[in-house]
């Protein structure tokens, strides 16, 4: 395989490298005498993408330059790590890079990326294959019920309003609107998430074929990552789905050059057990209401004053410079108290009590008298003068 790419379309190309890093770590790359595509699958095996470059995509296209046979092209896999070296800053590519040349060394059984940049630079990127096999994967996009067509601002708008610790995304199709709102696990607290819902009308779209209601989850990430490619070239995305457990497709082409394929694993959302994870919370809560008033009510009635003022002043008198209460003050005192726990039983407010003060007053007597009377001392001599020598 020998093949060269224009200026502007290697900004494409390193678009479509860097989007397939997002999706796998191991990079497929077959050529046929229409096409080169270029595959990967996720860890999961949950998310597959396909990208086809037609034949006109390139200027110049050999699909079988070293091989002996005719029919039989480059089959290979390469690591996505190299392949994102050669492809580095995809927004600015096309200002440095004029054209690109890619094509197979037998000898050392490596692809080559040779990019000739301005001012007669010329980079080359030695890439080893790890394999000499393809990848296919089998889903249908034709026959499928379910079709839309969207720009990609509104689907990413839409994306802004979930949170980035959201993993899966569930869509609600009907023929009325198209519901997008996160997946929420049954085993997670649903008091410490937020929930995301929502409703777009079938005006919004350029397409809107609802041929049978179904309700689909796939997974967040793979699909943000196939919104920003369609971000970056400007071009709508279709959706073809059927019903869940059936794989979506996501399709954004520009009809002549190149078409691009991201196939999603789907899933049913467990309704039944959210309902019920959402009624024993709710129910967990007004428990915890109930415990939490029951408490507080118990807290109210123990509330009482047990300092016994009469008790205190015989223990620490000493403190007060041996203060005499009578004993009339002490029968008052403990009858106001008396009504001030009745008080404090049924009305819950401690008022302010003025035996209190009076004992305050009493036990502090000394407290707030002068400390000093210049009166006290008149004609009295505290201090000889000093001999004056």
């Amino acid at each position: 395989m020998k093949c060269h790419v224009p200026g502007p379309n290697v900004k494409v190309l390193a678009r479509t490298v860097h989007t397939l890093a997002r999706f796998g770590d191991e990079l497929y790359l077959e050529s046929l005498p229409d096409c080169i595509l270029l595959r990967t699958l996720n860890a999961a095996e949950s998310a597959y993408a396909m990208i086809k470059f037609n034949k006109n995509f390139f200027s110049y296209f050999n699909y079988n330059y070293y091989s002996t046979e005719d029919n039989e092209g480059l089959k290979c896999k390469i690591s996505m790590k190299s392949a994102l070296n050669a492809f580095k800053s995809p927004a600015h590519i096309d200002k440095q890079v004029e054209s690109l040349e890619m094509k197979l060394d037998l000898e050392s059984c490596k692809l080559i990326f040779c990019l000739k940049c301005k001012h007669g630079i010329v980079k080359t990127h030695f890439v080893s294959i790890l394999d000499c096999k393809a990848m296919q994967a089998v889903y249908t996009k034709d026959t499928v019920p379910n079709r839309i067509t969207s720009p990609q601002r509104i689907l990413n708008e839409t994306l802004n309003s979930f949170q980035t610790s959201d993993d899966q995304v569930t869509l609600e199709a009907t023929t009325k609107s198209l519901v997008i709102k996160n997946y929420i696990d049954s085993n997670m607290d649903l008091t410490k998430i937020i929930r995301t819902h929502v409703s777009l009308d079938p005006a919004e779209f350029d397409n809107y074929i609802i041929g049978e209601e179904t309700t689909i989850t796939f997974t967040l990430k793979e699909f943000r990552a196939l919104l920003a490619f369609a971000e970056a070239l400007n071009l709508p995305l279709q959706l073809h789905f059927e019903t869940t457990g059936r794989p979506a497709v996501f399709i954004v082409h520009n009809g002549t050059t190149f078409e691009a394929h991201f196939v999603l694993a789907t899933s049913k959302p467990d309704n039944a057990t959210q309902a019920t994870s959402t009624q024993s919370t709710t129910t967990k809560e007004r428990n915890k209401r109930k415990d939490t008033c029951n408490t507080q009510g118990s807290v109210k009635k123990k509330r009482h004053i047990d300092v016994e003022f009469s008790k205190c002043l015989e223990e620490d008198s000493h403190l007060f410079n041996f203060v005499d209460i009578p004993d009339d003050i002490n029968l008052k005192a403990s009858n106001n108290l008396d009504n001030v726990k009745e008080q404090i039983d049924f009305d819950n407010v401690i008022p302010a009590s003025p035996t209190s003060r009076t004992k305050i007053k009493s036990v502090f007597k000394r407290c707030f008298e002068s400390t000093f009377d210049p009166k006290s001392i008149q004609g009295v001599i505290l201090a000889e003068n000093s001999d004056s020598e």
